[in-house]
């Protein structure tokens, strides 16, 4: 497992929403690289949507530091209406193009839990017809998507219909889109534990299909269907989330890809930039060494 520096905006490629989980977002992809190795990230994600710098400065920069480019946000318009998808699955061809030559392997997709619009079997259905789409640019760039799925009750309770929530949903939408070769998990503890699932869903996951981690802390005071999605701490914090049993299991059945984290804390929002980092770094050390990293 290796150490990931996420400062990137988060685009929302459906609602065009943007947000950041250490509550700081990358102002330039230079002192970026110089805070993750300052800190001694191994990896950092990039912005392929709206870059400051070239593909080749961006590589160049990338060498200089010894820095692995790990994920690029997945911005194709699934649920936009046929123009907005199909420009959108332009613009990600081209995306895809430079992130295989900067050897960015990985993009970040995460599923909305829930849609006011479309029952579950007009979106699922949507979604497959469209990720079908999207096969032939993965398979050209050599780029996995890495699906999140959203755990926590409270994104549903006021909602019309649900969608995609817990492991099977994913495993599920990853099967019928014949994706299995070209998507997997952006697993995140928070989602995985408040979904319901266990140990053994992890266990039960093929290890080619485990492609990024995240990791954070519950508050406490909460139960499973009252816990916020978006209100959380470092991990290691509270205890609420199991973060040793969902760091050992997935590093007993093998996996060693990039792990971030995740707290959406307003503690470190009011941080500096490079303080927010640090603490971040301090707190993944201590998840490494659960596992003796």
């Amino acid at each position: 497992m290796y150490s990931v520096l996420n400062i990137t905006k988060d685009y929302d490629a459906d609602n065009s929403k943007m947000s950041s989980t250490i509550g700081h977002e990358e102002e330039d992809f230079l002192q970026s690289c110089k805070f993750a190795y300052k800190y001694e990230y191994m990896g950092i994600n990039v912005d392929l949507e709206q870059p400051k710098y070239s593909i080749y400065e961006m590589k160049s920069i990338l060498n200089d530091f010894g820095l692995i480019p790990t994920s690029f946000h997945f911005t194709v318009k699934l649920t936009g209406t046929d123009n907005e998808f199909y420009n959108s699955l332009k613009k990600f061809s081209i995306q895809s193009e430079n992130a295989a030559k900067i050897g960015c392997k990985i993009a970040l997709n995460y599923l909305p839990p829930f849609s006011n619009n479309l029952n579950f079997d007009s979106l699922f259905k949507l979604y497959v017809k469209r990720l079908n789409l999207v096969k032939n640019i993965l398979i050209n760039n050599d780029i996995k998507i890495a699906f999140e799925f959203i755990g926590p009750t409270e994104t549903r309770v006021h909602t019309k219909y649900d969608f995609i929530h817990t492991i099977d949903g994913v495993r599920c939408l990853i099967s019928a889109a014949d994706l299995y070769q070209n998507a997997g998990f952006k697993l995140d503890v928070h989602h995985w534990q408040h979904s319901g699932a266990s140990l053994l869903d992890l266990q039960h996951l093929d290890l080619e299909n485990i492609i990024y981690l995240e990791l954070n802390d519950g508050l406490t005071g909460y139960n499973q269907f009252t816990i916020p999605e978006f209100k959380r701490t470092l991990p290691l914090k509270t205890g609420v989330n199991d973060v040793k049993g969902f760091l050992m299991t997935l590093y007993n059945k093998g996996y060693r890809g990039p792990v971030a984290i995740e707290p959406w804390n307003d503690e470190l929002a009011s941080m500096s930039m490079e303080e927010a980092i640090k603490q971040s770094k301090k707190s993944l050390n201590e998840c490494f060494k659960l596992i003796n990293l």
